[in-house]
């Protein structure tokens, strides 16, 4: 009766081992899109208003341009080169923004 008992336990953990093993490997799989979705997406910024200005005083940007404190800011999640962001702000009629630090980020 005892070892028809250890063969059950074995049974028991052998399988429980073999699940938290494909709960492991599936856990890496969603990490792992997570982190590859997450680089192509647009980045975000905190407190900075990310939805298109309406209706304000001060200016009136294009389609998915961001407008904050009068001026219009376009956020891409495509990687260039700098010469190439130049480039196509330019063909935008507009600038490249450089910012010196974190803090220039922070909406006072």
């Amino acid at each position: 009766m005892a070892v028809s008992q250890t063969t059950q336990w074995r049974l028991i953990s052998g399988t429980l081992g073999v699940m938290c093993l494909l709960l492991m490997a599936t856990l890496g799989i969603l990490l792992k899109l997570s982190h590859s979705k997450r680089d192509i997406e647009p980045t975000s910024f905190p407190g900075l208003n990310i939805e298109p200005q309406k209706g304000s005083d001060c200016c009136s940007c294009p389609e998915k341009w961001v407008g904050y404190r009068c001026n219009c800011y376009f956020i891409s999640g495509e990687v260039k080169t700098w010469e190439g962001s130049r480039s196509f702000c330019v063909s935008q009629n507009s600038s490249l923004l450089q910012l010196q630090n974190r803090d220039e980020l922070a909406c006072t």
